[in-house]
């Protein structure tokens, strides 16, 4: 070794995830034509904890410092709609929060939300 220090990454994470299929369901509002939509609703829902830390260890001194890392929480939840076999309509909401380890860095988070059209041409 060139020296007597040693870069430790250490991370660890927890994902819980669960989808439920709604059978035949059928909007409250008509097409233009009268008819009814009545298709299957897919839902789904993840929530993750991750801890990521970055420690120095110095071998003489018997020391060491953490000098990076993070506390990240994600919220990850959809619902998808087959409106016909073309079109797809998705609800989503998306949030990813993070904690910073050191006091250095300020904690923030980013949150996703909308809806989302997908028109297949095939």
């Amino acid at each position: 070794m060139a020296n007597t220090q040693i870069t430790e990454d250490r991370g660890n994470e927890y994902v819980i995830g669960a989808g439920y299929r709604f059978k035949d369901v059928v909007l409250p509002f008509q097409l233009a034509s009268g008819k009814k939509l009545q298709s299957d609703l897919r839902t789904r829902a993840d929530f993750s904890v991750r801890d990521n830390r970055t420690i120095i260890r110095k071998i003489v001194e018997n020391q060491y410092q953490e000098t990076g890392g993070q506390w990240v929480f994600t919220i990850k939840i959809s619902a998808d709609y087959e409106v016909s076999k073309q079109l797809n309509i998705r609800l989503f909401f998306d949030r990813v929060a993070n904690k910073p380890v050191l006091s250095r860095s300020f904690p923030n988070s980013n949150t996703n939300a909308g809806i989302s059209l997908r028109f297949t041409l095939s």
